[in-house]
């Protein structure tokens, strides 16, 4: 009889090990090309001896993980960070603005804030960081592998501006 329970059990976790793995539908994780990159300035102006910093935000790495509660998916990501002194910060250490969106096309569906410390370590000129991880939970849908999660800095208005009209004989890569 114990032989008997013994095969019964085994055949029965032999047979857990061929089911299919449940399809996750991630969505997209990027960097917003529009937002990538971030220039600050004393305020009030816009020239380079005013400049405090100019940043960018290097990459986003992200991982999906379906989760133990059925039909919901973990998104976790992280961002890094590289930022230049400019001559009006005098090493002072920085608090970054940057978003992490869900995005359905056109269309923001939550757009939550984040500030990024960076520090310049004795008289370094550049500095760089990752951030903590952010996780977002999605349903585990279809739908969800269209969306998007959008990294980028929160740019003013006239950041904004600046980013997409260069001054004069600087051109973009």
């Amino acid at each position: 009889m114990k032989q008997l329970v013994a095969l019964v059990l085994v055949v029965g976790l032999a047979g857990c090990a061929d089911a299919p793995a449940p399809h996750m539908f991630c969505p997209d994780v990027r960097v917003l090309a529009e937002a990538q990159n971030y220039t600050a300035f004393l305020p009030g102006r816009t020239d380079v001896a005013a400049q405090v910093t100019s940043a960018q935000i290097t990459g986003v790495s992200g991982a999906c993980v379906l989760r133990k509660k059925p039909g919901l998916l973990d998104v976790t990501l992280q961002a890094g960070f590289s930022a230049s002194n400019g001559p009006a910060d005098h090493g002072a250490p920085l608090a970054l603005p940057y978003f992490v969106a869900l995005a359905q096309g056109p269309v923001i569906l939550h757009k939550q804030l984040y500030s990024m410390p960076l520090t310049f370590d004795g008289n370094t000129t550049v500095t760089s960081a990752v951030s903590k991880p952010v996780k977002v939970e999605l349903p585990n849908e279809p739908e969800s592998a269209g969306i998007e999660v959008l990294v980028g800095f929160q740019l003013s208005p006239q950041q904004l501006s600046a980013a997409a009209n260069p001054a004069p004989g600087i051109s973009e890569p």
